[in-house]
């Protein structure tokens, strides 16, 4: 495969042996190489096997992994619209974000990287973590001090060096950049290997909805790597024929963090406040690929929704009376149908991503429901 990383940029173009996170000129850097995915090369059950043609590694047969097995798309109601859910806080650290950081860890090991910083709200430093673990390699993960205790403790279990920064994302980020002078920046913001990992959930979705693309997936959006990783793989599967139209990609943010609609308006955000905000994982004041999220959902004909924090708890009830544990950041998304109900029609079919499980965030959901 080429693994010419390329900037979007200024056009700058770096082998991948040169092992580097970001370009001279600052931008993010992307990867050169297109792929033309066929179902037919689809083998084995889980992601970094059955998709191993449309992945950057060079031996994906000898990927590390645990396993990780197709997760459902489960049908639920919320204000009267019927959805499918993707339960991808069932991977094994309990959320999405073990799709990207199995790519990305796995690229770093066969670059022969054996120290990384990565910093995180709490769940891509848990995958990175967990697949640092996994793989031999030296993680050091910044989060912010005030953040999900269960995620902390996740992270430093997998034997990873734990750094806690006083502040909110934005400091923990700089820390963790000032940190990566000396080590490899395996930030999941800017690392191109880890939205690769993470389109492998449309490839799932697709599979399972037999090819015929749903109407609108919603999204909490951070960092956008969820949103970014499934445009790319929806693109490679337009330009293969496998779909003929995209769905709409909806990104949702909360009140209190919305750059995303602010770009769009030519708005600067505001400071994130110094306490943690309820839907910590979307609480990004500054994503990196700010410009490329705006323009996944314009090409998809998608939106921007903001959801308050009053409608995130209601979302978190409505799943859990039907069964289910969510986190916060993860009902966002839900709580974004409430914001979108009326304009959907009854034929539209809609698919919303759990990306975190709710025992990441037990005690804070204890907290805001009040319960035992």
């Amino acid at each position: 495969m080429d693994g010419t990383l390329i900037c979007p940029a200024c056009g700058a173009q770096y082998p991948e042996d040169d092992v580097v996170w970001r370009c001279r000129c600052g931008s993010y850097l992307d990867l050169k190489e297109t792929f033309r995915p066929d179902p037919t090369n689809f083998q084995g059950n889980h992601f970094l096997q059955r998709y191993s043609s449309v992945l950057p590694l060079r031996n994906p047969k000898n990927a590390a992994s645990f396993g990780e097995n197709p997760t459902p798309l489960h049908p639920m109601v919320f204000y009267g619209i019927p959805v499918q859910v993707k339960m991808d806080y069932l991977l094994a650290t309990g959320s999405f974000k073990d799709r990207g950081a199995a790519v990305m860890i796995n690229k770093c090991r066969e670059l022969g990287i054996s120290h990384i910083v990565e910093d995180s709200s709490g769940n891509s430093a848990s995958a990175v973590a967990a697949y640092s673990a996994l793989t031999g390699i030296d993680a050091h993960i910044f989060m912010p001090e005030g953040n999900s205790s269960a995620k902390t403790i996740q992270v430093s279990t997998y034997g990873a060096t734990l750094h806690k920064i006083p502040g909110n994302r934005t400091d923990c980020a700089m820390a963790a950049e000032e940190a990566a002078a000396d080590s490899y920046y395996a930030a999941h913001i800017w690392n191109p290997y880890f939205l690769h990992g993470t389109k492998t959930v449309i490839y799932e979705i697709m599979e399972q909805m037999n090819w015929d693309a749903p109407g609108y997936i919603f999204i909490p959006v951070g960092s956008g790597t969820q949103l970014l990783g499934i445009c790319l793989g929806l693109q490679e599967m337009k330009r293969a024929g496998l779909i003929t139209k995209y769905p709409r990609l909806m990104a949702v943010q909360s009140e209190h963090c919305t750059p995303v609609k602010n770009f769009a308006l030519g708005k600067v955000t505001p400071e994130l406040p110094k306490t943690p905000i309820l839907a910590e994982g979307i609480a990004i004041r500054h994503p990196a690929r700010l410009s490329q999220i705006l323009q996944a959902v314009k090409e998809t004909g998608g939106d921007t929704v903001t959801v308050t924090d009053r409608d995130i708890v209601e979302g978190l009830q409505m799943a859990a009376h039907q069964g289910v544990f969510m986190e916060p950041t993860s009902a966002s998304a839900v709580a974004a149908l409430k914001q979108y109900g009326n304009r959907l029609s009854a034929v539209d079919r809609v698919v919303v991503p759990l990306t975190g499980h709710g025992l990441k965030a037990s005690s804070r959901i204890q907290q805001i429901m009040g319960t035992q």
